[in-house]
């Protein structure tokens, strides 16, 4: 079993809001509409989307589902204009994964469980599948397999002006003076495992 801690609270407007609320969040209909606010709309964490399958639940607050009410918001708010008959809301949720340490993950897709590397991989390439544009996806993935190749690389790049001790005339010295070495080790600490 996996017990999942982090939560997801909606925006804090939310609450000031006039509307019905439920568990927290706006309350919609099977049409993604606040009843008795038909030209207001909710969609992904801050809706309470009903489940018309199993009455009583609600849709669960992830990005597969959002994804697909708002596209369904879309259709909606084009049908009112149109004078259309409006499409209900229902989905049903494909898998879920969730990386839960260094290279491994849990997922359950179409009911089956899983977990390991595979499922973190498997984590990974959807992710990078949603990405917009090729250029992010190829940036993204030759990171992510840098990644799998090198042991991480810790570096800290300090902010000297904020901190109360710093005294610029120390470390504003000509470079040749001292050597480059002493203005960038001033500036940049790097963390190397294996030296002391």
């Amino acid at each position: 079993n996996l017990v999942w801690t982090a939560g997801a609270v909606p925006s804090p407007l939310i609450f000031s809001l006039p509307c019905p609320k439920k568990q927290g969040r706006l309350l919609v209909n099977q049409f993604l509409q606040v009843p008795d606010w038909p030209n207001v709309w909710a969609v992904g964490d801050c809706a309470f989307v009903p489940d018309i399958r199993n009455p009583g639940k609600s849709h669960p607050r992830t990005a597969q589902h959002a994804i697909r009410e708002g596209n369904i918001v879309a259709q909606n708010i084009a049908a009112v204009l149109l004078r259309r008959p409006l499409k209900s809301f229902s989905f049903k949720t494909i898998g879920l994964f969730a990386s839960i340490g260094r290279r491994i993950g849990v997922a359950r897709i179409f009911g089956f469980n899983f977990s390991g590397f595979f499922a973190w991989w498997m984590w990974r390439t959807v992710y990078l599948s949603k990405l917009p544009g090729l250029d992010k996806k190829v940036r993204v993935a030759f990171d992510w397999t840098l990644d799998l190749l090198f042991p991480k690389d810790v570096c800290a790049v300090h902010d000297f002006d904020r901190r109360r001790d710093f005294h610029r005339q120390d470390h504003t010295r000509n470079p040749l003076e001292n050597g480059l070495g002493t203005v960038f080790n001033s500036c940049l600490s790097c963390h190397d495992p294996g030296r002391q």
